[in-house]
């Protein structure tokens, strides 16, 4: 069946800011597909509660807290996995957030924009370098990096995690050329998603609605959106896609000034 395709059935996947918001949301969207779930992210209770959803599903959990900037803890991870399952068919560079880089030229310093570069760029190469062995066992890998809009978008005080982003768009493009025909590497680019750290905006009608005005759909996106995305790219229902970014935004466009761009920042911040 047609459906098929969408399986992850006996997969295994490794998931970075999986504690809440996107993360958490394609971890348990995966285990109800059939995978077992690796779970990284900084806070250990975030981690558990997310774990106890895939263990609901009958799939394994196995958590990481820990700091996707720290080299050495993501070699843990791969060396653990390593020992556990000696496969990854999944990896899903998702931990993201402005970090020290939001701000003016003026204020943001070189140290403060290698700090979002780290968040978001940086770590997300680091693991996938540590990490490919493991996919090189799987006869099927992909991966699915996860961006933003604002990799494409402009908005004030955002130039280092634009920068960074952008750089994660080209960096999955690249890599799907190095790394075909066995792993494929695709990225998605949500807009505004509405998740905790989006709260005040979904608490005050006036902000909502100022928000929604320039998405076309009329809604914020759910981390569902976003979790349906990625299993579409990680299943072998997307076999023939690879060095893509999916932007998934409501069809927004450009719209330079706007707070949208702001907004979707900020929704980043808690993968």
């Amino acid at each position: 069946m047609i459906t098929d395709h969408f399986s992850l059935q006996g997969k295994k996947a490794l998931i970075t800011g999986a504690g809440k918001g996107i993360g958490a949301r394609i971890a348990t969207a995966f285990a109800e597909m059939g995978a077992d779930v690796a779970l990284v992210a900084r806070t250990e209770s975030d981690l558990e509660a997310v774990a106890h959803e895939v263990e609901s599903q009958g799939r394994e959990a196995l958590t990481f807290a820990c700091d996707v900037t720290d080299e050495s803890a993501l070699t843990a991870v791969v060396e653990t996995l390593t020992s556990r399952w000696g496969v990854l068919d999944i990896l899903i560079n998702n931990a993201g957030a402005p970090g020290q880089g939001y701000g003016s030229l003026t204020k943001v310093t070189k140290s403060r924009f290698v700090n979002t570069l780290d968040i978001n760029l940086t770590s997300a190469y680091t693991l996938t370098h540590l990490s490919l062995p493991l996919l090189k066992a799987s006869p099927a890998a992909s991966i699915v990096n996860v961006s933003s809009a604002l990799s494409w978008m402009v908005d004030r005080h955002f130039a280092a995690y634009g920068a960074a982003k952008a750089g994660m768009d080209q960096m999955t493009r690249i890599l799907a050329y190095e790394l075909a025909p066995q792993i494929r590497v695709n990225g998605i680019a949500p807009g505004a998603i509405e998740t905790p750290s989006t709260a005040f905006i979904t608490q005050n009608e006036d902000m909502y609605e100022a928000t929604v005005r320039w998405i076309p759909q009329g809604r914020l996106g759910q981390p569902e959106d976003i979790a349906l995305a990625a299993l579409y790219l990680a299943s072998s229902a997307a076999s023939f896609v690879s060095g893509k970014i999916i932007e998934v935004d409501g069809g927004m466009a450009a719209l330079p000034g706007s707070a949208i761009e702001a907004t979707m920042a900020r929704s980043r911040a808690d993968k």
